[in-house]
Parts: structure tokens; sequence; C-alpha cells
């Protein structure tokens, strides 16, 4: 089963590690954390802020945006399947 963190832990962790009192090597032997995952929190901390960590099923907000598009092409792709077989059905309904 894969461990989880919370916000708070990852939190305190990281700016830990940002005000250069630990380093990311002595934080994952130290909780046996991989040291590319501490990595990439730090990441998502510098890049985010106080938004990093949203928590299970929330997207960043920079993805959230993307996903929403992507979301609305596929539906839009689906849909004009939908129409072309249908517009085939009614021409073949006329002859």
């Amino acid at each position: 089963m894969r461990k989880t963190y919370d916000r708070t832990f990852k939190l305190e962790i990281v700016r830990k590690i940002v005000a250069k009192e630990t380093t990311v090597s002595s934080v994952a032997s130290e909780y046996n954390i991989s040291r590319p995952i501490v990595s990439r929190w730090v990441a998502e901390f510098n890049r985010y802020g106080n938004k990093a960590f949203s928590g299970k099923g929330t997207r960043l907000p920079d993805k959230s945006k993307q996903y929403a598009l992507e979301s609305e092409v596929k539906r839009l792709k689906e849909e004009n399947e939908i129409l072309k077989k249908f517009a085939v059905f009614v021409k073949q309904k006329k002859k």
C-alpha cells in the first residue's frame, strides 16, 4: 500500500528545507521517504506556495483549467462522432 503524507507534514518538511535548516537527503533518510518524492514536494512548494499539496482529488491551480479543457474537447469529439453517424442514418432513410 502506498504511503500518504498529510499537507501539514509536507509543509513542515519543505519549510525546513527551504529555510536551509535541513537537506533533502537528511529528511529522506530520517523519515524513510525517497529523495525524489521530497524533491518533488520542494518543487511543488516553490511553484505554488501555500496552495501546494491541495490534497486528494483537488487539482493544482494551473492543471485544473487544462483538465477542464481536455474534458470538453473529449466530449465535443464524442458528440461530433454521434452527429456524423446520425447524418449518415438520415441520408439512408431518405433514399
